[in-house]
């Protein structure tokens, strides 16, 4: 050892007694009655814990008088007189100590002799306890902030000192320092400077606490560092370098080089939403675990990004901005296609070379329009320009919360571009936004651009080529308020949660195509519009997920039907919106609805949208697929309990007609069972076993 530092501090915390030091347990009372006077000597008077008295006798030829300092008084006093002509005693009476072992302090002066004795009043109380609750901790060479548990019993106005000791590795300028305390004085805290050496050190904490009565109690508590990263001989790459490593489309290699790289953190360890968490096959749940291993960094340009994937949640301790050099020897280097895509995982905090706090305003700005972005810009933080949520009044995971809360983890809300372009934003159930209504209004999505597969919207999770996870709900900076947008409703679709849809019903509605001349129908809630099913049956009532708060069904907010197949035509029965588009026209319009079967399994798995002008001829929109709903006993990866955005484009030419019609369509008599995706057929009847239903539908355009 070669070098400490000692500080003084009071500690503002007490802690439960511990055992107390009684008359007999261990040291005795004096039970001698003391004798002073005019001696000018000390003497040492031990009592229990409990209220008592003792007499002291006082032994002098002259006056003599006895005085209590001030702390003593506190709970010392003279039964009778405190001074006399000759010789007599002292009555002392002292109350019960509850606390630590105290020392009180009474002075005999003799006026004759001009001598002063000393009584030292010794009254046991509880043991002191002052002790780091673990001795040591390994850190990493990562600059930090931690905070050691003390239990201890020691009174608010009582000192102890802290001194630290370095080992003969440690740096000439101290690194172990900035003691405080932390949560309600209950913590030692200190900092962890970094750790640019190649040499690991230590430092070496002693709390000392010197009770009334002289003696000692300490506890020591040893900070082991650990030396940065690499080598001295650590050659830094490029991204480009590093993943040139990898030739071919896909491959993994365990990197052996003496390597490192260096870039900005993106990602934050503290968010919910890093990563989305699947469920594997045969798996009971989730991976819960994903997200907190997670992390995302960007090279200075921000032109390339990696994906960072630690060994355990502990290990990430990066943070938004982070200016980070990583030691890669030893890491895993993954590569994947379509899109390109590579990962480092493996990674500890001993891969940390350097970390240095950042800001936003030092972080390259990259907005893009969603039809702008490429390959490189995954694992990249962009900004989205002038985008919209495609459902109003949605909310940011419209599944039902058991569910989240086993299942489907994460969902994708469907966002549109001004340029009439789609992609994902990613919510994991982890966010205190989740439910919460989305906003209405327009604004900029700022996220890290990612690829995830989410198969409970499709088989083998094919949702697009890109993703955009936010950071925090602050990301999402969109308008409120639907007024400020750069779309338009035509028509739209959005029932109150707190109605039955058949509110919205008109029995009565004439069409041509009905033998009855009678068709029931849910009608448009802004805009000019009917929907209601090809069979011209009665609408089936559902429940939604779209509004509440909560996690919880809104019962009564979506339409739909069982009746969807007419077995002996081999064909699909359609959910169809008809509507007015008279005097809109626009260079953009797209659809888009939710959709799902109510409960279980067993429904039509295929599905496409088409458009008519004329109410005969139809029109390809796209083709999508409808998950079956979750099952508690058998979850399935492609299983979704909860609404289905599905979203498209749709031809100019629909706009500026009197009359128009979408409508969504089974095209293959193929359903999913308990256990398996699309293996079984529907009932001799037609019937589903659960309702296909629509909780949400719109045609927009833009102004």
């Amino acid at each position: 050892m070669k070098k400490f530092y000692t500080k003084r501090f009071s500690l503002i915390c007490a802690f439960a007694a511990s055992a107390l030091l009684l008359g007999g347990g261990g040291c005795s009372e004096d039970e001698t009655e003391p004798a002073i006077g005019s001696k000018g000597v000390s003497s040492e008077v031990f009592v229990s814990s409990d209220a008592g008295s003792r007499t002291i006798k006082v032994e002098t030829s002259g006056p003599w008088q006895a005085r209590l300092t001030p702390e003593t008084r506190l709970w010392v006093s003279v039964d009778g007189a405190d001074s006399g002509e000759t010789g007599g005693s002292l009555n002392l009476n002292y109350r019960t100590n509850n606390s630590l072992p105290r020392k009180g302090t009474i002075l005999v002066s003799s006026a004759r002799q001009q001598v002063v004795d000393t009584i030292y009043l010794m009254q046991y109380g509880t043991t002191p306890l002052l002790e780091f609750k673990y001795i040591g901790k390994q850190y990493s060479s990562v600059s930090t902030i931690d905070s050691v548990a003390i239990d201890t019993n020691i009174p608010l106005s009582k000192k102890i000192y802290w001194t630290v000791v370095y080992d003969e590795n440690s740096a000439a300028e101290p690194w172990a320092d900035s003691v405080s305390y932390a949560q309600d004085f209950k913590y030692f805290r200190f900092r962890i400077a970094d750790n640019k050496k190649f040499e690991p050190r230590a430092a070496r904490f002693r709390l000392r606490f010197q009770d009334d009565w002289g003696e000692d109690h300490t506890t020591y508590f040893t900070a082991y560092q650990g030396i940065p990263g690499g080598t001295a001989e650590t050659r830094e790459m490029t991204f480009e370098e590093l993943r040139g490593l990898i030739a071919e489309a896909e491959g993994e290699i365990t990197l052996d080089q003496d390597i490192a790289v260096s870039g900005t953190v993106i990602s934050d360890w503290a968010s919910p939403n890093m990563a989305g968490s699947p469920m594997l096959k045969a798996a009971a749940k989730p991976d819960l675990g994903i997200n907190d291993c997670t992390a995302y960094m960007q090279n200075a340009d921000a032109s390339l990004g990696l994906a960072l994937v630690t060994t355990d949640a502990q290990q990430n301790i990066l943070q938004r901005y982070d200016k980070l050099k990583l030691w890669c020897k030893g890491l895993t280097l993954t590569k994947r296609s379509n899109p390109e895509r590579y990962t480092l995982s493996g990674v500890t905090q001993d891969h940390i070379v350097t970390k240095e706090a950042g800001t936003a305003e030092e972080l390259p700005a990259k907005r893009r329009f969603i039809d702008q972005l490429t390959d490189a810009d995954i694992y990249t933080q962009v900004t989205l320009k002038r985008c919209q949520m495609a459902v109003r009044t949605g909310r940011f995971i419209p599944v039902h919360i058991n569910y989240t809360n086993s299942f489907n983890n994460y969902y994708p809300a469907a966002v549109l571009d001004r340029h009439g372009d789609m992609i994902y934003l990613m919510t994991n159930h982890g966010c205190d936004w989740r439910f919460k209504e989305m906003p209405d209004g327009e604004g900029t999505i700022t996220g890290i651009i990612v690829h995830e597969p989410y198969t409970f919207f499709e088989r083998g999770g094919d949702i697009g080529r890109y993703q955009i996870r936010n950071v925090t709900r602050e990301d999402i900076a969109l308008d409120e308020s639907a007024d400020n947008v750069f779309s338009a409703v035509a028509v739209e679709w959005s029932p109150d949660g707190s109605k039955d849809p058949r509110a919205y019903a008109f029995p009565q509605y004439p069409h041509p195509a009905t033998d009855s001349g009678q068709a029931h129908c849910v009608a448009a809630t802004t805009g000019s519009g009917l929907s209601f099913m090809s069979t011209y049956a009665w609408l089936a009532v559902g429940s939604a997920y779209r509004a509440a708060e909560n996690g919880l069904t809104i019962n009564n907010a979506s339409w739909g039907h069982k009746q969807l197949w007419d077995t002996a035509k081999n064909t699909g029965n359609s959910l169809i919106f008809e509507f007015s588009t008279q005097g809109v026209s626009s260079t953009q319009c797209s659809f888009v609805s939710t959709c799902r079967y109510h409960s279980a399994q067993g429904g039509l798995r295929y599905w496409t949208a088409e458009y008519s002008l004329d109410g005969d001829n139809w029109k390809k929109l796209t083709d999508f697929t409808v998950p079956d709903n979750g099952n508690w006993g058998n979850m399935q990866l492609e299983q979704l309990s909860g609404d289905k955005n599905v979203w498209m484009q749709v031809p100019t030419e629909i706009l500026g007609q009197s009359v128009a019609w979408i409508r969504l369509r089974p095209v293959q008599n193929k359903i999913g069972t308990a256990t398996t995706y699309d293996t079984a057929t529907i009932a001799s009847n037609g019937q589903v076993a659960n309702a296909f239903t629509v909780s949400y539908a719109a045609l927009r355009y833009n102004k």
